[in-house]
């Protein structure tokens, strides 16, 4: 018995080792996927900057204002996610993430979750004049019914839980994202709370006019369809489905940063940007990619979809409802 455990343990012990340890060609891979995506952050912002498109869209996800009432935001809370707590188990955390996703091909399931992006933005190209035909009131519902069958859906059947792409039995990952017991895996909560206070400070940018909030009942539908459509599904999506494996695949920061960019470039659909399609990107990737920087370091420190859900929901609440208005007092 004794013998077999130590064999166990040596194997457990090369396994880990070969998670935490990538050899030379994964670490060029990494760094090259860093620098080109920080390249591409970096282009973008400058040709904001340059061209003078330096004001963040109306959306429901984000206050119109200048760009840096976002990004200020974003970095602080990049620190805080950082520093809170200074020292988390990410080799302990690391292997029981690719417990979960064993027997899996991350490979497969990415260009899957990338085909469902790209489904997402075709269904809804296709769904808008069908719904416009039937009622003009009707054509939003486009984007989310494409939202939710390429983006939940389809996944859901190819690479879920039970999925037709996996091939192995046991927990999966949604277990370990629900059920965080740890009390280092809500740590987050401060970076939440002071992103939230940042942007939506009363001197953060100039609220919506209040007459424009619709009526009460109409204002439940479009936060019910926002909370559903847009915050829960979207970190289910892009955080725990498509990061986590593009983490697994490349690791920790370039599965970040690239599905921030992909986050990013899917803003585009059904959203008020520009006609100039660089612009678009640009302004896409300057905002909602840079906001799903800070929502991928989130999952990727504390693999605790809660605090995701929690600050997606409260930023997209937040924007749809002009609350800072009434705390400031302006008529």
């Amino acid at each position: 018995m004794r013998e077999g455990e130590e064999i166990k343990a040596s194997t457990d012990t090369a396994a880990m080792t070969t998670w935490t340890t990538p050899s030379r060609r994964a670490r060029i891979a990494e760094h090259t996927i860093l620098l080109a995506g920080a390249a591409i952050f970096l282009t973008a912002a400058i040709s904001l900057l340059v061209t003078g498109h330096t004001t963040i869209p109306t959306s429901a996800d984000y206050r119109p204002g200048p760009l840096w009432t976002l990004w200020l935001p974003v970095a602080a809370a990049l620190l805080l996610i950082r520093v809170l707590p200074w020292r988390v188990p990410d080799t302990d955390m690391t292997r029981r993430v690719r417990e979960r996703l064993k027997g899996r091909s991350f490979r497969r399931e990415i260009a899957l979750l990338l085909g469902c992006m790209v489904g997402f933005y075709v269904g809804d190209l296709v769904l808008y004049p069908v719904f416009c035909l039937v009622d003009a009131s009707l054509c939003a519902l486009s984007y989310y019914t494409s939202k939710v069958f390429f983006l939940f859906i389809t996944p859901l059947v190819f690479i879920g839980s039970y999925g037709i792409m996996r091939h192995a039995s046991g927990p999966d990952l949604g277990g370990l994202a629900v059920r965080a017991g740890e009390p280092w895996r809500w740590a987050g909560m401060g970076a939440v709370v002071a992103y939230l206070a940042m942007v939506f400070a009363p001197w953060a940018s100039h609220p919506p006019d209040l007459g424009r909030v619709p009526e009460s009942y109409a204002l439940l539908v479009v936060l019910a369809l926002s909370v559903v459509g847009t915050s829960l599904l979207e970190e289910v999506f892009f955080r725990a489905m498509l990061q986590t494996r593009l983490e697994m695949r490349f690791g920790r920061w370039p599965g970040i940063v690239l599905a921030a960019l992909c986050y990013g470039v899917t803003g585009i659909v059904a959203t008020s940007y520009p006609d100039d399609l660089w612009i678009a990107l640009g302004t896409a990737i300057s905002v909602q990619g840079v906001a799903g920087l800070m929502y991928g370091y989130l999952w990727s420190r504390y693999r605790n979809i809660w605090l995701n859900f929690l600050l997606h929901t409260c930023a997209t609440t937040l924007a749809l409802i002009p609350l800072t208005h009434t705390l400031a007092g302006r008529p």
